[in-house]
């Protein structure tokens, strides 16, 4: 697994260049599967900390001396990682699989626009966190979605239901565009 991150509150000309993708952890597929991803985060976290607080003071290209704070805007992968970093169950084809709303298997073949979704917030999903000790006494693994906490919710200022970057390429290619074709292959 790779992880990166780049800064976003640059002009557009440095923005857009591979040299604002800077490398932050290396690590094996199945060290994250036996050991989870604490281990990464809790370093992240603690920077991350850190910069917002303290900042980074410099000399930087173009701005010049100066102290630079950061923080946590939006966390970006496939859909299937971002769930599994977040602490929110894997699998696409049940139920409160999505980390922005409540959607159901069932509503999700018949709804279609956001305002029909009940949007996850901050409390609910504490709620649904303290839930999970008491869906695994009932043989579950999940409460509404939720499996466990995530490390960048110690942030200040992000949390995981307010992320709202998902994996639009997977769930266009592997999801809209199918059906919609198939619609119209049908009609031809």
């Amino acid at each position: 697994a790779v992880f990166y991150y780049t800064i976003k509150n640059l002009p557009p000309e440095f923005n857009s260049c591979f040299a604002n993708v800077h490398l932050f952890a290396l690590c094996y597929t199945h060290d994250l599967t036996v050991h989870g991803f604490s281990s990464i985060l809790d370093r992240f976290v603690s920077e991350m900390k850190e910069l917002s607080s303290d900042g980074m003071t410099g000399e930087f290209p173009v701005l010049g001396h100066m102290t630079v704070y950061a923080s946590l805007c939006q966390v970006t992968g496939d859909n299937l990682a971002l769930n599994k970093i977040f602490g929110f169950i894997e699998s696409f084809s049940h139920s409160y699989f999505c980390t922005l709303c409540y959607a159901t298997s069932e509503q999700i073949q018949v709804l279609f626009h956001e305002e029909q979704f009940e949007r996850r917030t901050v409390d609910r999903y504490k709620k649904d966190l303290a839930g999970v000790k008491t869906a695994r006494q009932r043989g579950k693994n999940h409460c509404f979605g939720v499996k466990s906490s995530c490390k960048l919710n110690d942030i200040d200022g992000f949390h995981v239901v307010d992320n709202w970057s998902l994996d639009i390429m997977h769930i266009v290619l592997e999801g809209i565009v199918e059906v919609e074709l198939g619609c119209i292959l049908h009609g031809l």
